[in-house]
């Protein structure tokens, strides 16, 4: 059963750039920023169900089997290492005025900021779940060849993180979340094989599922940067249910995407590293209390995509958003 779930060598790569999924994403990102934005019981039942599994599902859905490792490393380099090195680097500058000029920068956050993973806050809230996207690539790519062991290693993980969550976030980067983690990786492949029986109907079934879920109280929101995974088993099934739902309905959009749309989503989505990276530096300097704002939510949103959009132009884009430019490809 296992070995069938996770089997790599029955589905194609996906090459054609989907419009629909590209939304998808930068849905998924300003979800994220909304639930850095906000820490209310409301905020978190509505996205932290789903917001960061999303992207550990679609790394699994898109997934091209067989790259050699080292192709792997230098993909996930380009798109994932160097920009994190890059924006750790401008913050890591950044904290160090901050602390010249005002002396008032938390005691710790220095090593946190270099540690990584869940240690770190404020202006890198968000490099841990770049660092864990590099470091499962890498350990899913190790053990594709052997579906049997890759679920074991999934399931494992996230039993490690049901009984002791202090100590999947204790690792540098994030490093001891990857294997808890990877059990989402391997859904988006079965849901990659599942694909040609997904319609629409299932797919507003799984969301509709997945919603009652979580309103029912009997799936408890995920914070996996903090080792919670939430009710077990029951709140990874729901993330599956809703980021699988969701991706069979955006790719139903892609039909009713296209020409100036598309570009404009497809150039919105080349900036969501950047946006991801860069977003908690502007609630660091606005200092946005737990509470929230919408003002704070706004300049959040519209200052990081607004600069990667011109980094995007420029030939920094490679460091600042992990691809070539408009026009440099």
């Amino acid at each position: 059963m296992m070995r069938a779930m996770a089997a790599t060598s029955t589905t194609a790569p996906v090459t054609a750039r989907s419009a629909g999924v590209d939304l998808l994403r930068i849905v998924g990102i300003a979800a994220v920023v909304v639930g850095h934005v906000w820490t209310d019981p409301v905020t978190r039942a509505a996205v932290y169900p789903w917001h960061v599994p999303l992207f550990f599902v679609l790394t699994g859905y898109f997934w091209t089997p067989g790259r050699p490792m080292a192709g792997e490393v230098r993909k996930r380099w380009r798109s994932l290492g160097l920009p994190y090195v890059v924006w750790f680097v401008l913050l890591f500058a950044a904290l160090l005025a901050a602390e010249a000029a005002t002396g008032e920068v938390a005691e710790g956050a220095f090593g946190n900021a270099l540690y990584g993973g869940s240690a770190a806050v404020r202006p890198f809230s968000a490099f841990w779940f770049v660092s864990v996207l590099f470091l499962l690539a890498l350990a899913y790519r190790a053990v594709e060849r052997f579906p049997v062991a890759a679920w074991v290693l999934a399931l494992t993980g996230l039993a490690v993180a049901y009984l002791a969550p202090e100590v999947v976030t204790a690792g540098p980067l994030g490093a001891l979340l990857v294997p808890a983690c990877l059990v989402f990786v391997l859904a988006g492949r079965l849901l990659r094989q599942l694909r040609s029986h997904l319609s629409m109907t299932t797919a507003a079934v799984m969301l509709a599922l997945g919603a009652g879920l979580v309103i029912t109280g009997l799936s408890a929101p995920l914070d996996v940067k903090a080792g919670d995974f939430g009710t077990p088993g029951v709140s990874v099934v729901t993330a599956v249910l809703i980021s699988g739902g969701l991706l069979v309905l955006a790719e139903e959009l892609d039909r009713r995407i296209t020409g100036g749309s598309a570009r404009t989503i497809s150039e919105l989505s080349a900036c969501g590293i950047a946006v991801v990276l860069s977003h908690a530096a502007v609630l660091w300097v606005l200092h946005t209390p737990p509470s929230g704002g919408w003002l704070h939510l706004a300049a959040a949103l519209v200052l990081p995509w607004a600069f990667a959009l011109v980094a995007l132009r420029t030939p920094a884009s490679p460091y600042l958003l992990g691809r070539d430019g408009v026009g440099r490809r």
